[in-house]
């Protein structure tokens, strides 16, 4: 049977929750298919963070990040990305070895949209399959060439995207570069025109 996003997040202490504040949210149904507009803002994405479950049955989260589009869709229900050494604690790794149950948050911040991941996650080593490596690599913000450890591989089982309350909208600077040179580009065409204007007048 297919698992659902609700069938996920929402058990009797939820659902309870939901009825005392008159929701009725419904359940999806069918199997799980990427929205395309989930998979653009995945692929526009830079960073997102990463969710696993500790030894002890406690949520870890841990930031994730690289050139946009780092986290690749490889399959119909498939991402993957690559790590790289970080703190040398290898506390999602270890929790992924153990527990592939895995929750990403993406969060794009100039649309205030807010993306929910769930799925259960591998480990690949680099010499388990070179090519997957390999492909990891090339991303639309450019190729990676760092040092990788390993990657991670995702199976995904459900996403949900809701709520942009309380987002701030913020901006990087190539995205406010992008806006500015928009900006510059219109004060070149009105100069241009002024010219031309100047010139007409003059030659009367």
């Amino acid at each position: 049977m297919d698992t659902t996003y609700e069938q996920l997040a929402y058990d009797e202490f939820v659902r309870r929750r939901q009825g005392s504040e008159l929701m009725d949210i419904p359940e999806r149904e069918g199997p799980f298919e990427f929205d395309p507009r989930h998979l653009s803002l995945i692929r526009k994405a830079d960073f997102f963070f990463l969710g696993t479950v500790t030894g002890a049955g406690w949520p870890y989260v841990q930031h994730r990040g690289g050139p946009k589009g780092f986290v690749r869709q490889l399959g119909p229900t498939t991402l993957g990305w690559l790590e790289y050494s970080g703190n040398h604690q290898y506390v999602s790794t270890g929790n992924i070895d153990r527990d592939g149950r895995v929750a990403m948050f993406f969060v794009d911040f100039p649309t205030r949209t807010r993306l929910k991941v769930f799925g259960v996650a591998r480990v690949v080593e680099l010499q388990e399959d070179p090519e997957l490596i390999e492909r990891l690599r090339e991303t639309d913000g450019g190729r990676i060439n760092l040092v990788a450890t390993h990657a991670f591989v995702v199976d995904v089982t459900a996403t949900d995207q809701n709520c942009t309350k309380r987002i701030k909208p913020r901006w990087d600077k190539e995205q406010i570069d992008e806006r500015i040179e928009l900006y510059r580009a219109d004060i070149r065409e009105l100069k241009e025109r002024i010219s031309q204007l100047e010139e007409e007048l003059a030659s009367r």
